[in-house]
């Protein structure tokens, strides 16, 4: 009887080692998914912050402004301001009317 309880407590004894053996290398496996992940996190949040200057830079209102006036022959870009909008009443409606054509809508904004 004892031979039976030390073999059973052998066996017990192994299959908890091995248990734990499995047990302790997912863990490392996930520990080492979770830096990779914040690794990878830390990355892209620097390249979005390359990103972020990149565009303020190239939005600098000194840079489109010069950029309209190199390019307003061929694209033929204006300024918008205030005056450039058309009331609401202006604005042709959906039911019986025909499409307005750009060179009205250029003629009732000036």
């Amino acid at each position: 009887m004892k031979t039976v309880l030390y073999l059973l407590a052998g066996v017990l004894v192994v299959l908890a080692a091995s248990w734990t053996y499995t047990a302790n290398y997912q863990v490392q496996d996930a520990e080492e998914r979770v830096s990779s992940l914040q690794r990878q996190i830390t990355r892209e949040r620097s390249r979005i912050a390359v990103m972020e200057a990149e565009w303020a830079y190239l939005n600098r209102p000194v840079r489109l402004r010069a950029l309209v006036e190199t390019y307003h022959p061929e694209l033929q870009l204006i300024t918008v301001d205030a005056t450039r909008y058309m009331a609401i009443n202006d604005l042709p409606t959906r039911t019986g009317t025909a499409p307005v054509s750009a060179q009205q809508v250029a003629a009732r904004m000036n």
